[in-house]
């Protein structure tokens, strides 16, 4: 009888680990917020937040489903990331994914070209968190002030 109830148990027990996983919906409403930040605080406040390791839009395990806000120009030059730090100020513009998509022009692009300046964008990117495999991500981007302003999701 015991071994009946011990797979329901654990399977209870591991529900919430799936439940937390960051959703698309999530990743969008982040930078809803982001934008909404700028918008308020303008831009240098703003990016200032995103780099900052205690900021609201920086990586911090726990909060914000683990998400974090990155910020490009339109040209490509990072302009604040919520994790890398060190890419601030590189021109990623030639960057491409393993399959040879070059994601921050289709990004750019996006937010150009869409009515709403924002849409989604698909690529494989290394995940630092799984073991940096290579794995599918999905990134919704907003246009603010000449900022593209994204958070993606691993798939």
């Amino acid at each position: 009888m015991r071994r009946y109830l011990v797979i329901p148990v654990l399977a209870a027990l591991a529900l919430p680990a799936f439940a937390q996983a960051p959703t698309k919906e999530d990743a969008k409403a982040l930078v809803t917020e982001a934008v909404k930040f700028a918008t308020k605080h303008g831009r240098e406040k703003f990016l200032m937040e995103v780099k900052d390791p205690k900021g609201t839009f920086h990586f911090q395990k726990g909060q914000n489903k683990d998400l974090y806000i990155f910020v490009y120009d339109e040209k490509g030059t990072v302009l604040a990331h919520g994790v890398r730090l060190e890419l601030t100020g590189k021109n990623r513009w030639d960057s491409k994914d393993p399959d040879g998509k070059p994601w921050i022009q289709d990004w750019t692009k996006t937010v150009q070209t869409e009515k709403s300046h924002s849409g989604w964008c698909y690529y494989k990117e290394l995940n630092p968190a799984a073991g940096n495999k290579i794995m599918n991500k999905a990134s919704f981007v907003e246009l603010k002030d000449g900022m593209v302003i994204g958070c993606g999701i691993y798939q």
